[in-house]
């Protein structure tokens, strides 16, 4: 189950990303003009039906699209270039959204860890070689352990 909603919530991303990149809004005296609406194919799949279709990247370039699933236990870097936790799971809107990370902070052999929700538009991804390094520039790890623990039981009384 959490590897679905993973994978769901993160192709809504991706796919939301490639689609809002088709149209344009043009500013006329202040006021906000229609877009100029244009079909484009992504460079890395299509849409088409109920349907879609991913291609892989050429060599050397950074995949547009990822499974939610290669996303979980990934390090993630702060501020200072340290890891500060490693991302346990993602929060899903109602309308597909991914609306944050579930990035899990401190403790030891799994001990005295808690789990914090960082907005999702903090997180960013680039490839460090053949890896995806993800990483949240404006977040210390200070930050992460001062900041308040989801119960993920309580707050997702249904997740696994």
């Amino acid at each position: 189950m959490k590897s679905f909603v993973l994978a769901a919530g993160l192709a809504t991303l991706m796919t939301g990303a490639a689609l809002a990149q088709t149209s344009t809004t043009t500013t006329t005296g202040g006021t906000m003009a229609p877009a100029a609406t244009t079909t484009t194919t992504p460079a890395t799949g299509t849409a088409g039906g109920p349907f879609y279709t991913v291609q892989a990247p050429a060599s050397g370039q950074m995949a547009m699209s990822h499974l939610a699933s290669d996303l979980d236990d990934k390090d993630v870097y702060g501020a200072n270039n340290e890891k500060i936790g490693e991302i346990e799971d993602f929060v899903i809107n109602s309308d597909g959204t991914v609306a944050a990370a579930v990035i899990e902070v401190g403790g030891f052999l799994g001990i005295g860890e808690k789990d914090v929700l960082v907005n999702f538009s903090e997180l960013q991804m680039a490839m460090d070689g053949n890896n995806m390094r993800i990483s949240a520039p404006t977040l210390t790890r200070e930050a992460l352990t001062n900041a308040p623990d989801t119960d993920l039981d309580t707050v997702f009384p249904d997740h696994d």
